[in-house]
């Protein structure tokens, strides 16, 4: 970028809100060197911001201590609010959206109980950017004896109409459980107006950029996915995809451009996910999907990125090695190449573009993130806030994307994060992911730059099973827990003894959700490859893991149970492969020193897993090892004094180990 302007844009942070904040002691360090456990554990200092539709404002979400705000503000930091706050306990901020350039709908997220099922409900807040005319009431379902109707679980499921400053779409299922309506929704007053019934069986829509309701998708039968379209609100709904849940690989809808006769969606294309487009104009006979966007080694699969007015599709945001962006579009893909000059060696992520202004987050994994904006009409950039301000780059260490063979000759995706002054072979951390349909990238990881601060190697391994790299490479890790999945983990540890990084005396594992399984798998296993594990809420029970996924309560519980299936296998004719891979049956064969911890009000993995497994440890007549229970957290550590308890206590663990 010729002449690069730095120009300097203020946010000015809440001082306000500190002072009911939950004091939470802190742990000085004990070497040189190394940070706080604040300066990981920390939620990040703002998260989410945006421009409004006219550029001239910017919202955003402040994180103090428990406590996060909702805050909007013009550019000079003059004109700021406090629109709303959260303390983090009985509800949280979900996102929300800019409607206009004055009002904003904010998505609730809050955990709820149906007898003894664990839920999360969501609901709609308005307000105004000042902090006035808000609505928490907006949507409103009377339900009556001569009237009943179901109070929609979730009531956030809206998108925005293009030149339309007073309404949203909305689905919501008050009619029939399971089944949205679509409603046009004042974000005013709450008044709704229904725009398109539901055939029955669409559980999602789809919709143009001129407002109109496109495509339905839903399950019909027991595993059939059906998609249906129409062009007017006066048309039939007509077929024009359907598939096997379980066996087939489908289509997945994306969106609409400017021409509203062509969806774009992701399909597959030599084994991997990539971006096409269909014409929905012609006959489904007729119609075959052209592509769009593909990428040779890696899934393509995130949101489309929409031109300023909201109307064209210039490209798509997924994860390759690390997150990518894909533009078709020459003007977009000039602006990129502007910022990507001024900012080099970092993933620029545009978040938000209005009439020349671009509000972008960058990051990399030895540089945590920093938002900035960008006036391409001033040829100007400057820094709004560093997410993580006391990660400094200089205290960071950068990451080598690495592959190696596992045993059967497969090749593997890992990442290896080593502390800046490391040298030769030294203590090393597994760290597995959760999921385990998902997956790690070479980008910036808190978790694993708190372990490197303290002096470990950190090894993240993109086991077989993992999400992105094919259709072929996540089924292969289908009903194989704690069988090839850990043995990739385990040639993991041995490529990284074999080329001297690891010393073999000093390796733990550490990992949470899935990645708490394989830790618990590791030393149950292969205990002689490692000193300690710590296993954050974790799956120890097979069995009981598919019962819950299964459950009868369940949306679509016929798909839900065969998927199950296809992933875990059979409950009673594998019932002694399940056995075997179920950490709880195997408390016998762990002898290694463990942290195990949970939060208890877990709604994906639920706390009876690491309760189970600590009373079989205790069984067992094993000693070595800290069962924690958290209260009131949740799978994610969404609250930071919930991160800041597991951390230290994960970092007083790890000590007597290096």
């Amino acid at each position: 970028m010729n002449h690069l302007i730095k120009c300097l844009f203020l946010i000015f942070l809440l001082n306000a809100c500190q002072s009911n904040v939950q004091k939470i002691p802190e742990v000085l360090p004990e070497k040189a060197g190394e940070l706080p456990v604040k300066a990981f554990a920390s939620l990040p200092l703002i998260q989410q911001a945006s421009l409004s539709p006219d550029g001239r404002f910017i919202a955003f979400l402040q994180n103090t201590g428990s406590e996060t705000a909702l805050v909007t503000q013009d550019r000079t930091g003059k004109e700021m609010h406090v629109v709303l706050t959260s303390d983090n306990q009985k509800f949280r901020f979900r996102s929300y959206d800019w409607v206009n350039n004055n009002r904003l709908l904010v998505r609730i997220l809050y955990p709820a109980r149906h007898g003894n099922l664990k839920v999360y409900e969501t609901r709609l807040f308005a307000i105004n950017r000042d902090g006035t005319e808000a609505k928490p009431d907006l949507i409103q379902i009377q339900s009556t004896l001569n009237d009943r109707k179901h109070i929609s679980q979730f009531q956030d499921n809206f998108t925005l109409i293009p030149n339309d400053p007073r309404h949203v779409l909305i689905s919501l299922d008050k009619r029939h459980p399971g089944a949205p309506d679509v409603y046009k929704l004042d974000v005013y007053t709450g008044e709704t107006e229904m725009v398109a019934g539901n055939p029955g069986f669409v559980r999602s829509w789809i919709y143009d950029r001129e407002g109109r309701v496109r495509v339905g998708i839903g399950v019909t039968g027991t595993t059939t996915i059906r998609m249906v379209q129409r062009k007017n609100s006066e048309d039939d709904w007509k077929v024009f995809a359907e598939y096997d849940g379980v066996t087939a690989s489908g289509w997945e809808s994306l969106g609409f451009s400017d021409d509203p006769d062509w969806l774009y969606l992701l399909a597959n294309h030599q084994g991997k996910s990539a971006v096409f487009k269909i014409d929905l104009n012609k006959p489904a006979s007729a119609s075959q999907p052209e592509l769009v966007y593909a990428d040779p080694e890696y899934d393509v699969k995130g949101e489309l990125i929409y031109s300023a007015d909201q109307k064209r599709v210039i490209g798509i945001n997924y994860i390759a090695e690390s997150g990518k962006v894909a533009y078709w579009d020459a003007e977009a893909l000039q602006i990129q190449q502007r910022i990507d000059n001024a900012l080099p060696r970092l993933g620029n992520h545009i978040v938000s573009r209005r009439n020349g202004q671009y509000l972008l987050i960058s990051s990399s994994a030895e540089f945590a993130p920093v938002y900035y904006w960008f006036d391409a009409n001033k040829n100007s950039i400057g820094e709004v806030i560093k997410t993580y301000p006391d990660l400094k780059p200089s205290v960071l260490a950068k990451t080598e994307t690495v592959h190696f063979k596992a045993r059967d000759g497969l090749t593997l995706e890992g990442f290896l994060t080593r502390p800046v002054s490391s040298a030769n072979s030294g203590p090393t951390i597994i760290f597995p992911h959760g999921g385990p349909w998902s997956r790690d990238i070479n980008s910036f990881d808190y978790w694993t730059q708190f372990m490197v601060n303290r002096g470990w190697n950190v090894f993240r391994i993109n086991f077989r099973g993992s999400a992105g790299y094919g259709e072929q490479f996540i089924q292969a890790g289908f009903q194989r827990w704690g069988l090839e999945m850990q043995d990739d983990i385990t040639d993991g540890v041995n490529w990284l003894i074999t080329g001297k990084i690891a010393d073999p005396s000093k390796i733990c594992i550490v990992g949470g959700s899935y990645g708490g399984y394989a830790t618990l798998m590791g030393l149950a296993k292969t205990p002689e490859l490692y000193r300690c594990g710590v296993s954050f809420a974790p799956v120890t029970d097979l069995v009981e893991l598919m019962e819950d996924w299964s459950d009868m309560h369940w949306l679509d519980r016929h798909l839900r149970a065969e998927l199950v299936e296809q992933r875990f296998g059979n409950w009673w004719s594998d019932r002694s492969r399940l056995k075997a891979t179920s950490p709880v049956n195997l408390a016998k064969q762990i002898q290694t020193p463990l942290l195990l911890v949970h939060g208890d009000e877990d709604r994906s993995v639920d706390v009876n897993h690491s309760r189970k497994m600590a009373s079989a440890l205790k069984s067992a007549g094993f000693k070595d090892f800290q069962y924690i229970e958290m209260e009131d957290a949740d799978h994610h550590l969404s609250r930071e004094q919930d991160r800041m308890q597991f951390f230290q206590a994960m970092d007083s663990f790890l000590r007597k180990y290096q």
